[in-house]
């Protein structure tokens, strides 16, 4: 699906991303902005509320209009959450870094983990030693250490395996293009979009490499030839790197599973922490005891973020609240026409390329 979806480019992306004017028009819902606010059918307590909220407000200018839409940017699924939350609520506080990421967008320092792993499964075919620093990046130790000590040494079964999934890997697609402003990087460069530039005839080599190895572990091949990462989830899941973990654990085991790395804390007690932050946005809009004294650290932070409350701040935190909440509950997109909002970001990077 993400190459159906996404271009490589070779261009570098300043100050000004895609702006959230081109899809402002997602958010409408006759004169509301709460189309990705919606769940379900039948009557919605909260979304009246936040209608209700809307509907008290002036006119919004175009700076409030993208801060609506900035309010929608944060999906629970992503690796970059919680944080995502922090950055959400100082853009609405009035923070002028007003640049954010969603479907399939990914950081450049999220691209390049990507990067040193391919690098390192490609060492590993090479017999390029682990410490090896005129092959490997400074500063890529850590994945590299990582990956050796996965696979141990080699046999020919393990070979084929770990080029497969070298090129599984590189073949997926990392788009670090992003929405807003961006005043905390220099530039983002859309090149490289892989991890690995690889061969025309990489696909043909993939499935030789998946036939032989098919015939010879037989059924037992096929939780090894899944996509890697994962088949439905992108780049930007949380656990894409922790899956990827997992294939290349096994083939070093020759088990599936049988060498399973210890989760880390993006992967362990999100549930909670959503149900945190949850508590504490709801505790903002419903302006409830905003006197400062502050019950956790965390809601220190995003109170700080915020500022002192208006009617306009209090309604993009009710938004912002509703749409983790929907995610919590039905495991909806936080932008539901997510395909189309792709197509578009797509179509205007078109127009500066």
């Amino acid at each position: 699906m993400e190459h159906s979806l996404l271009i490589s480019r070779d261009i570098i992306l300043k100050n000004n991303g895609i702006p959230f004017s081109v899809i402002i028009h997602l958010l409408k819902d006759g004169g509301a902005y709460d189309h990705n606010l919606k769940n379900g059918l039948g009557y919605d307590k909260d979304l009246k509320i936040i209608k209700e909220m809307e509907g008290n407000l002036p006119t919004l200018t175009s700076e409030q209009r993208d801060k609506r839409a900035a309010a929608d940017f944060c999906c629970i699924w992503r690796y970059d959450y919680p944080e995502r939350v922090f950055d959400i609520c100082k853009i609405i506080g009035g923070g002028d870094n007003m640049a954010l990421r969603l479907h399939y967008q990914i950081s450049p320092q999220r691209r390049q983990e990507f990067i040193d792993y391919a690098e390192a499964l490609k060492g590993w075919l090479e017999d390029v030693p682990n410490d090896n620093l005129s092959y490997f990046r400074q500063g890529s130790e850590d994945t590299v250490d990582k990956v050796y000590g996965f696979l141990g040494t080699k046999d020919p079964l393990k070979m084929m395996l770990v080029e497969r999934t070298y090129i599984g890997l590189s073949s997926r697609f990392l788009n670090c293009s992003f929405w807003g402003s961006n005043n905390s990087e220099k530039g983002v460069n859309l090149f490289p979009n892989t991890a690995q530039q690889l061969p025309d005839d990489s696909y043909r080599r993939m499935l030789e490499l998946e036939t032989m190895i098919t015939r010879e572990m037989g059924s037992s091949a096929r939780d090894f030839l899944i996509d890697v990462g994962g088949s439905s989830e992108p780049a930007c899941h949380f656990k894409f790197i922790r899956r990827v973990d997992i294939l290349v654990s096994s083939i070093g085991c020759l088990k599936w599973r049988g060498n399973l790395p210890e989760k880390d804390g993006n992967i362990t007690g999100r549930r909670k922490i959503t149900s945190r932050f949850l508590n504490i946005l709801e505790k903002y809009f419903k302006n409830d005891n905003y006197d400062e004294n502050y019950e956790c650290e965390t809601e220190k932070m995003i109170f700080e973020l915020l500022g002192k409350p208006d009617e306009f701040k209090i309604w993009l935190v009710a938004c912002l609240w509703k749409n983790i909440k929907n995610q919590t509950q039905t495991h909806s997109y936080p932008m539901k026409r997510w395909a189309e909002f792709v197509r578009i970001g797509e179509k205007y990077l078109d127009s500066i390329d």
